[in-house]
């Protein structure tokens, strides 16, 4: 059943049809496990170990690593070697793993700011048309990938990313009514641009982790605010005064974006969480601005999306 035969959406849809706003009114979605099946920045750190795509070395980005040391010898070793060669040579696993590492055990401790600037700070030295060109061939990559796992040296990552067609369907929907969508992700910008860019949604609306640039070339110097649980609202704010009507999302950390709501919340279960353990843990009545979709239909090919969103 498509999600716009929801009762709450349906009525949703018909309030907002006559464009009686003196603007154009607001939806905001994230991305990652919302829109897709996935995680995109996390995809793109994967993307740029495997294809060596850096300038800088993580060593000089990070400087509270506690191996800097060994980290910057392995770059400096890859680096001067022939592109076929790295992937190859004995370093690289080492290389790849260290850089994994630590951003995986930081979001396991918690530290999930820090964790996705850091790896957002391995964009430094590139240019804009760079890091965008290295954005698309990631979602390429990923879109044509089996859905699953990678072998990463020792590691088993994630792969294969994937649209929501109940998302689709809904962000088709309110362009439809003159809705003007915006995406505030946790995720790199440029790493969600390309997913938004799909679904017709320009750059200058989506939101996500930024670096400062300096003659035309990316710095390591993360821009606030980190769109990160109640970040998300305060870099929304910034670029975007009206309050949004809806928002659409899959995670508690989203809790404080999901209150900013002035209409009707999203909640996509794309994790197979519990939805009790959501509502009782965010301290959330569940009334009759919620909408639930258990169970998230995940796109098995791109050009299947195509056809739901026409």
């Amino acid at each position: 059943m498509s999600i716009l035969a929801d009762p709450a959406i349906t009525s949703f849809l018909e309030n907002h049809a006559d464009h009686r706003f003196p603007g154009a009114p607001i939806a905001v979605f994230d991305c990652d496990g919302t829109v897709i099946k996935g995680d995109v920045g996390e995809a793109m750190l994967y993307y740029q170990i495997e294809n060596f795509c850096f300038k800088v070395s993580p060593a000089e980005l990070w400087p509270d690593h506690p191996k800097r040391g060994v980290l910057d010898t392995l770059f400096n070793r890859l680096s001067a070697l022939e592109s076929p060669l790295r992937t190859h040579n004995p370093d690289y696993g080492e290389f790849a793993d260290m850089v994994v590492s630590w951003y995986v055990d930081q979001i396991a401790e918690g530290n999930v700011e820090k964790a996705c600037a850091n790896i957002v700070q391995l964009l430094a030295g590139f240019t804009l048309d760079e890091v965008r060109d290295i954005s698309e061939n990631n979602l390429k990559h990923e879109l044509h990938s089996p859905a699953g796992e990678r072998a990463h040296w020792r590691r088993k990552l994630p792969q294969g990313i994937r649209f929501i067609r109940e998302s689709v369907q809904l962000i088709s929907a309110l362009k439809k009514r003159g809705f003007q969508i915006w995406a505030v992700s946790g995720s790199n910008k440029w790493s969600v641009e390309p997913v938004f860019r799909k679904l017709g949604v320009p750059p200058e609306r989506v939101i996500g982790i930024e670096l400062a640039s300096r003659n035309g070339v990316f710095t390591s110097e993360v821009l606030e605010p980190i769109p990160i649980r109640s970040k998300k609202v305060d870099a929304l704010r910034q670029r975007q005064k009206d309050i949004p009507l809806l928002v659409a999302s899959d995670s508690r950390n989203d809790i404080p974006l999901f209150k900013y709501a002035s209409a009707l919340r999203i909640l996509v279960n794309s994790r197979k969480r519990s939805t009790d353990i959501f509502f009782s843990s965010g301290e959330i009545a569940r009334d009759a601005t919620w909408v639930i979709i258990e169970h998230p239909t995940v796109e098995s090919e791109d050009a299947a999306l195509w056809q739901t969103y026409q």
